[in-house]
C-alpha cells in the first residue's frame, strides 16, 4: 500500500502528520511518502516545491488572499500536487495540515474524485468562516458571518466569513472524505457543524513512544536544570499568545499560600522573571527542540499546567502523562476528555485563575493524591496513547477507505442485463 501524505510542513508536527511513524507504517506494509509545502531539511525523500518561480507566485497569491479576506481559495498548488508522479502512483492520499497558505479547497472534490482520500483535522479552522479556534462563539454552526473577532487567527481583514463557510461547505460536499480526528471533542465539533455531514468520522489519539516518554530518572532530570530533590516543581508552556493561558497560570501562581520552595520550569519564549512574586524560583529554558529536555522537564516536575483556552488535542499533556505527572486543565477545550478528567487529569472551569490556583494548592498540599494521580496517567498513556496503537488505527483506517473505494469503484462497473 502506498500512502502520500500532504502538509504544510516537514520538521513541524512532524510527530502529528504521520512523518515520525514512516518507519512504523513500513512495519505493516505502508509505504508513506511525504510532500511538505515548507521544507525544513535537505531531506531527498521530502516532495517539496523549489522553483523561484513558484516562490514569488506564491508571494503574489498570499497576499492577493489576505487584500480580498480569502483564505485557502485561489492557490493552484493542489493541482501540481496531483500531477506528481507520488501522487498519481499512490494507493490513498492523506491531507493534514492544508490551510496554511498552499491549497485551494476548490480542488479538493477533483483530488478525492482521483483518490481515496483521508483527511486528518489538527485542529477546527475547517469548520469556521475563518478562525483556527471560535472560543466562545459558536456562528460556526450556523453559517458563520457578523464575526465577533476577525482578528482571531487567521485573521481577516473585512468580515468574509460567510462566503469562506459557504465556500467550504460546497467544497466538502462534493467531496469523499474521511475525517480524522485526535479527540472526542473534535468528533463533537465534526458532528455538530452544518460543514461535513456527508463524511466518515473516525477518533485516532494520536500516540507516543512510551518507553522513551516514561516516569525514570527524575532525580536525573532535576540535577540537570540544578533543582533541589525537596522542591515542588510546576511546569508549563510560558506562551505569551492567548491561547495557552499564560496569564491565567500567573494569576493563579500569585495566589498559592504556603513557604514551600517552588521552582516554574518552563518551556517557550515568555519571560516570567519580573512577572511572578519573589517566592518562586525560575528555570526558562525558552524554545527547545530537543525532545530529550522536554522529557526531561516532564521528569523533573511534580505537576504539569496546561491550561490551555484552546486545544484539539493536547500533546504535551499526554507526553507528561507517560511521565506519570498530574495535569491541571481548563474545561471547554479537548483536554479534559484527553487527560480522562476528573478521575486522571484535573479540569476547572475556564479562565478561572482562582480555580486554578486551587487545584495547584490541593496537589502541592497532598503529595499522596500526586503520586496516585501520576500512577493513573501513566496507566491511561499505557492504555491509550501508544504509538502502537496510533500507527495500528491508521493501517486500519487505510485498508477499510481502500476496500471501501474498490467495493465502490466495482459496484460502478456492474451491469444488470435487462434494463
Amino acid at each position: 500500500m502506498n500512502i502520500l501524505q500532504i502538509n504544510g510542513y516537514e520538521t513541524p508536527g512532524a510527530r502529528f502528520h504521520g512523518l515520525a511513524i514512516t518507519p512504523l507504517l513500513k512495519k505493516h506494509g505502508v509505504e508513506s511518502q511525504h510532500f511538505a509545502w515548507r521544507k525544513d531539511t535537505n531531506n531527498p525523500d521530502i516532495l517539496s516545491f523549489k522553483s523561484i518561480h513558484e516562490k514569488i507566485s506564491h508571494k503574489i497569491y498570499q497576499k492577493t488572499e489576505d487584500l480580498l479576506s480569502l483564505q485557502s481559495v485561489i492557490y493552484p498548488y493542489a493541482r501540481k500536487i496531483m500531477a506528481l508522479p507520488a501522487f498519481k502512483q499512490a494507493d490513498l492520499i492523506h491531507l493534514h495540515i492544508i490551510h496554511s497558505g498552499f491549497f485551494s479547497l476548490r480542488h479538493l472534490p477533483e483530488l478525492t474524485k482521483q483518490k481515496p482520500t483521508v483527511w486528518t483535522l489538527h485542529d477546527p479552522w475547517a469548520l469556521t468562516g475563518h478562525c483556527i479556534h471560535p472560543f466562545e462563539c459558536d456562528r460556526w454552526k450556523i453559517g458563520c458571518g457578523s464575526c465577533p473577532d476577525l482578528k482571531t487567527p487567521f485573521s481577516m481583514r473585512r468580515d468574509n466569513t460567510k462566503f469562506q463557510f459557504s465556500y467550504k461547505k460546497e467544497s466538502y460536499e462534493n467531496s469523499d472524505l474521511d475525517i480524522v480526528v485526535a479527540s472526542k471533542w473534535m468528533k463533537d465539533m465534526v458532528e455538530a457543524s452544518p460543514m461535513l455531514r456527508n463524511a466518515h468520522v473516525h477518533v485516532i489519539p494520536f500516540g507516543l513512544d512510551l518507553t522513551y516518554f516514561s516516569p525514570l530518572d527524575s532525580k536525573k532530570a532535576r540535577m540537570r536544570f540544578g533543582i533541589p530533590e525537596e522542591a515542588i516543581v510546576l511546569s508549563f508552556r510560558a506562551e505569551d499568545e492567548p491561547f495557552k493561558g499564560l496569564s491565567y497560570i500567573i494569576e493563579a501562581l500569585e495566589k498559592l499560600k504556603g513557604n514551600d520552595p517552588i521552582y516554574l520550569l518552563t518551556l517557550s519564549s515568555a519571560r516570567l522573571k519580573k512577572r511572578v512574586s519573589n517566592r518562586f524560583q525560575i528555570v526558562e529554558l525558552g524554545w527547545v527542540y530537543d525532545q530529550e529536555i522536554v522529557r526531561d522537564v516532564y521528569r523533573a516536575c511534580d505537576i504539569f499546567l496546561m491550561p490551555s483556552l484552546a486545544e484539539s488535542f493536547g500533546m504535551m499533556a499526554v507526553e507528561a502523562m507517560a511521565c506519570e505527572k498530574p495535569v491541571i486543565v481548563f474545561e471547554g477545550t479537548a483536554l479534559p476528555d484527553v487527560t480522562f478528567a476528573p478521575e486522571v487529569g484535573i479540569a476547572v472551569p475556564n479562565r478561572d485563575s482562582h480555580a486554578l490556583s486551587e487545584a495547584i494548592q490541593r496537589l502541592i498540599d497532598h503529595p499522596e493524591e500526586r503520586i496516585e494521580r501520576g500512577k493513573k496517567c501513566r496507566e491511561i498513556a499505557e492504555k491509550v496513547y501508544s504509538e502502537k496503537a496510533h500507527v495500528q488505527a491508521m493501517v486500519n483506517l487505510y485498508k477499510d477507505v481502500l476496500n471501501k473505494s474498490k467495493n465502490k469503484n466495482r459496484s460502478k462497473n456492474i451491469k444488470v442485463f435487462g434494463k
